[in-house]
């Protein structure tokens, strides 16, 4: 008998947040057979730099989902936006009641989503973090939490699971180009993906970093190892 399929949800903050944390492990887990979904909690819209807002520069929600859609377009990977507003999230009842019935309904066996240590990092991620994990304890079928990567400087990431993307760095690439409302911003770069993907592995594996080989990382908050088949 197969084992049972699974359903890979990453919950993010921002449209970009999944392409900058988990683009290639999703990429991955497709490749396995399992199905993917990335839950994007809000517009996105206070996305802009206050000298951009300054001169009158703003966005719409439609703008930076289309982004988000042209970074996945033809992968398979499903996108579901929730449209809470950004830049003042918190863990209240509404953001983990509205991402749990998300885990639930898709059937989540692998919850991907913000650090839970991640310092000075953004508002929006951790509250979504803090959200997804209280969500993720009443999901039975959640057997595995995955935190990706923070992009913010001097925090407390220590990650210690590595995912091998190096044929897909360059799609992950591309697809950060696409969040051109973003453009200019130097975490969405190509020097900083590359120097992030090899940081990684310098880290952890330094024999397959020195090979070529090109990672994303991540804490852990669980893990569920050899799961009985039907219990899921």
């Amino acid at each position: 008998m197969a084992p049972p399929r699974e359903h890979v949800v990453a919950v993010v903050a921002h449209p970009d947040d999944a392409e900058l944390m988990c683009y290639g492990t999703l990429h991955r887990y497709l490749e396995h057979g399992a199905t993917v979904t990335v839950v994007v909690v809000t517009t996105g819209v206070n996305g802009v730099s206050l000298a951009d807002r300054n001169r009158g520069v703003s966005l719409s929600d439609r703008e930076r989902e289309a982004e988000s859609a042209a970074s996945y377009e033809g992968s398979g990977i499903d996108l579901l936006p929730l449209g809470f507003t950004d830049g003042a999230l918190v863990p209240d009842r509404q953001l983990v009641s509205s991402i749990e019935a998300e885990l639930v309904r898709l059937g989540c066996t692998v919850l991907i989503t913000h650090s839970l240590h991640a310092g000075p990092d953004h508002q929006d991620h951790l509250a979504v973090a803090q959200a997804a994990v209280n969500a993720a304890t009443r999901v039975a079928t959640c057997t595995t939490i995955l935190h990706g990567q923070p992009h913010a400087p001097r925090g407390d990431f220590h990650p210690t699971v590595l995912v091998d993307i190096t044929d897909l760095l360059p799609d992950k690439v591309k697809a950060l180009t696409e969040h051109q409302s973003q453009a200019g911003r130097w975490y969405l770069s190509e020097d900083f993906t590359h120097h992030r993907a090899a940081e990684a592995g310098w880290s952890l594996a330094p024999v397959q970093a020195a090979a070529g080989r090109r990672f994303e990382a991540f804490e852990t908050s669980l893990i569920t190892l050899l799961v009985p088949e039907g219990d899921r």
